[in-house]
């Protein structure tokens, strides 16, 4: 009783004293401190590691489905329906939506394309300036249509390998017959448009022989309704209210965030798979910190007592065993994800230069580390070592001084 009255009259410890003794503990027990980090290391990495993967394959699918489409685009398209169409009065009711910054409209229709001495079938697109400023097409050779285009047009690079053109340059500026029908046309009789044009461009496109003309060269022909509008909303937060609004007219749209939504959703389960395999590392880790920290606790059982009875209060003993747990959980997870973050700038060079050698010049990362995923994970730790500790923390607690000075 007397040792527990005078105790209690001593202040506390100070915070960087116990922060050193801290660190002098760990630094006693070299090889256990070593192998506890270890662990750290390894499932704080390997949670990392497979995050990164996750992330950096999350990005590279929604670059490559996506592209370079902003989300403030919107794509209107006409239902299976005779009595709505998208005309030209419908496409300027579209235009003229207060949230709208700008829209552009196409046709497309099935085309027969002559060149030499072949002939190829493919999809002929009339196109306005503001379409094409909107489809981020990808110019391969030449350029694309300027705003008051006469006969010229551009086509992709797969119409080239249908008419056995395999030097792009060498078709620019030259005649290819187009001959395009016209079931409707607003005279009733139908029509077709058949002329030649001057290929003024081609464009990285693999997804059939495309052909893209100007648009005011088959509204002249009598061409009634549009296959496809693009707009582009003032601000993000529009999206939602314009597509509401053309959906009210009749209309269906898509947006690029629908996609990106789709890709976030399944890359959700995806980082779910990857955690439970790094959570595994972790889970070890965990044990191994909890025994170290248990075991510190019995070696120190006399040496706690001591400090009790010197004056020291039971918090000090709590927060001297928190801090331990707390120095491993942040020189685990540190060395961890700087490790795993070596990795993978490793694959992520290894990789490129494999692309590169196989002709791909546009570097891509396989691996993606943002810093609140670091930061996350850090804190994650600091808390998963705090949860660990609060059981030997409580013990060290209430350790009896008189006691633990009378063990041998």
């Amino acid at each position: 009783m007397r040792i527990n009255k005078q105790a209690n009259e001593f202040s506390s410890i100070p915070f960087h004293v116990l922060v050193f003794m801290s660190w002098r503990n760990l630094s006693t027990k070299k090889l256990r401190s070593f192998l506890t980090i270890l662990g750290v290391i390894i499932g704080i990495g390997a949670i990392f590691f497979l995050l990164s993967l996750g992330l950096g394959l999350q990005n590279l699918v929604t670059k490559e489905v996506v592209g370079n489409t902003s989300i403030r685009s919107v794509d209107v398209s006409s239902p299976n329906s005779k009595i709505i169409k998208l005309d030209s009065d419908n496409v300027e009711k579209i235009a003229n939506l207060p949230q709208v910054d700008k829209a552009g409209a196409s046709y497309s229709f099935a085309s027969s394309i002559a060149y030499d001495k072949s002939e190829v079938d493919a999809v002929a697109y009339g196109i306005n300036k503001d379409y094409q400023d909107l489809s981020n097409f990808q110019v391969a050779k030449g350029r694309l249509l300027s705003a008051d285009e006469g006969d010229g047009v551009f086509v992709n690079t797969s119409l080239l390998s249908a008419i056995g053109v395999s030097d792009q340059g060498k078709i620019i500026d030259k005649q290819i017959d187009i001959k395009i029908p016209l079931q409707e046309t607003r005279d009733g009789k139908g029509g077709e448009l058949n002329q030649k044009f001057k290929v003024v461009g081609v464009i990285n496109s693999g997804s059939g022989s495309e052909i893209f003309i100007p648009a005011r060269l088959l509204d002249q022909a009598g061409a009634v309704q549009y296959t496809q509008v693009k707009l582009l909303a003032k601000d993000g937060s529009n999206v939602d209210d314009i597509r509401k609004q053309i959906e009210s007219m009749g209309f269906e749209t898509s947006s690029p965030a629908d996609t990106i939504d789709e890709i976030n959703q399944m890359f959700k389960y995806f980082n779910i798979i990857l955690v439970g395999f790094g959570a595994i590392g972790m889970i070890v880790a965990v044990l191994g910190m909890f025994n170290t920290l248990t075991i510190s606790l019995l070696e120190r059982t006399r040496e706690i007592g001591l400090m009790l009875a010197l004056g020291a209060r039971r918090k000090d003993m709590r927060i001297l065993f928190i801090l331990e747990s707390v120095l491993l959980s942040l020189i685990g997870s540190i060395l961890g994800i700087l490790m795993a973050s070596i990795a993978g700038t490793t694959v992520n060079i290894a990789m490129n230069s494999v692309a590169k050698g196989r002709g791909v010049t546009e570097k891509f990362n396989l691996f993606s580390a943002p810093l609140w995923l670091i930061g996350s994970l850090v804190l994650f730790m600091v808390f998963v070592g705090i949860i660990v500790v609060l059981l030997p923390a409580r013990r060290a607690e209430k350790i009896n001084p008189i006691d633990a000075l009378r063990r041998e």
